[in-house]
């Protein structure tokens, strides 16, 4: 009886790995290949598109850096507002940097339906006004550095590049937050150099208009970052982080803030790989399918597999606990006994980055198992049919 419930913890475990081990063995062998960014400026015109819903507090410094690091590119400015009650459109309305940009549109919705919605009604407007060659998107929040414009622009210039985000410095986050995001960038960068990655932050992203379409959209979604950067690359050109181009924004101080975060972001990611399942093995994609499939068995099957090994480590216990080992079976004690260790080493990785603790190596195990708890989270919302493409954003640290 002892037997049986420790056996499914390690199958469901073993299982769980799987996707990390083959996506890990992928990356590492990615690792010296060559990015590199092309010297050739890139002539086209540039539409830059910023999305704003109550950002009064950054939104002044974030059209002064826009028009700093922009300018010398003449880039055309589009700003959608969705339905503010603060004092966002006011601000943009009274800016006096308009004019060093080739044009500026302000529009307005009537009332608010998400970022992707606001997104996509954007970008209509723009193919249908404007004949752009590229789209710059960003957020309200994030800032960039004097090189940033003119390096995403740079990649264009190679004819196969569809899509390019910047890289993310991120103030004020918490230590296991920065782990976290430390490796999922590394994690981007690296599928960049196998082919393309699936996932881009859109605080800061760059792609040809012509490559991307905007119906896809699915405006009851978040994530639209990840939808433009995976159906860029479907239509056929590569989609690809730049390690050394970055924007700087600000992360949560506060644990349940950037856990609101990464459950809302996780949402939005699984639906979004769910709703790609007929690419998971198309071939026509090339080494992208491998990385789509194994990105959606993390983001989706991984935690419902961690889950149930979860809940077959209770029933060891409890049956332990009704039941007496034998402890001359030197097989079965052995077994026990590195199941014991083995929970343990997780649990406490898990504490560690719950409370904010420092070790080295078991943090990194921490920061994939706390990931793993917000994706079924972010499940669990999803089944009782709650979506989170409409949030507040986190105050603490934007002012």
């Amino acid at each position: 009886m002892l037997f049986s419930p420790a056996l499914y913890e390690i199958g469901f475990a073993a299982l769980a790995t799987l996707p990390y081990l083959k996506h890990s063995l992928d990356l590492l062998l990615a690792r010296n290949r060559d990015l590199v960014r092309p010297n050739q400026e890139f002539q086209g015109t540039l539409t830059i598109l910023l999305p704003v819903w109550n950002e009064e507090g950054v939104l002044l410094q974030k059209l002064e850096n826009l028009s700093e690091t922009s300018q010398a590119f003449n880039p055309n400015l589009i700003i959608i507002d969705s339905a503010s009650t603060d004092d966002s459109v006011s601000i943009i309305e009274q800016w006096k940097g308009k004019d060093v940009f080739a044009s500026f549109e302000l529009l307005r919705m009537n009332e608010r339906k998400g970022k992707t919605a606001a997104v996509k009604q954007a970008l209509e407007h723009i193919n249908s006004t404007l004949n752009t060659d590229l789209v710059l998107m960003t957020d309200a929040d994030a800032m960039f550095e004097a090189n940033t414009v003119s390096n995403l622009l740079k990649w264009f210039s190679d004819p196969s590049i569809g899509c390019v985000g910047a890289s993310p410095k991120r103030l004020g986050q918490r230590k296991e937050e920065a782990e976290h995001r430390a490796l999922f960038s590394m994690v981007r960068n690296l599928e960049s150099k196998i082919d393309s990655t699936p996932f881009l932050e859109g605080s800061c992203m760059m792609w040809r208009s012509e490559a991307l379409d905007v119906e896809v959209l699915n405006v009851q979604s978040n994530a639209d970052d990840a939808q433009i950067a995976t159906n860029v690359r479907i239509n056929g050109l590569r989609t690809i982080q730049d390690s050394e181009t970055f924007f700087i924004d600000h992360a949560p101080l506060q644990r349940k803030e950037h856990v609101r975060q990464k459950v809302r972001r996780a949402q939005g990611l699984q639906r979004h790989l769910l709703r790609q399942r007929k690419h998971w093995f198309n071939r026509r994609h090339g080494r992208f399918t491998s990385t789509l499939r194994q990105e959606a068995a993390i983001h989706l099957f991984t935690p419902l597999l961690l889950m149930s090994a979860f809940v077959a480590m209770l029933a060891r216990w409890a049956s332990i606990g009704f039941a007496e080992i034998d402890f001359s079976n030197a097989t079965l004690t052995t077994m026990h006994l590195s199941l014991f260790v083995a929970e343990g080493v997780a649990i406490v990785s898990w504490f560690t980055v719950r409370y904010n603790i420092q070790i080295p190596l078991i943090n990194r195990l921490g920061v994939i198992l706390d990931g793993n708890v917000q994706l079924v989270r972010a499940l669990w919302e999803s089944a009782r049919g709650s979506s989170l493409h409409m949030w507040d954003q986190h105050q603490d640290g934007r002012n």
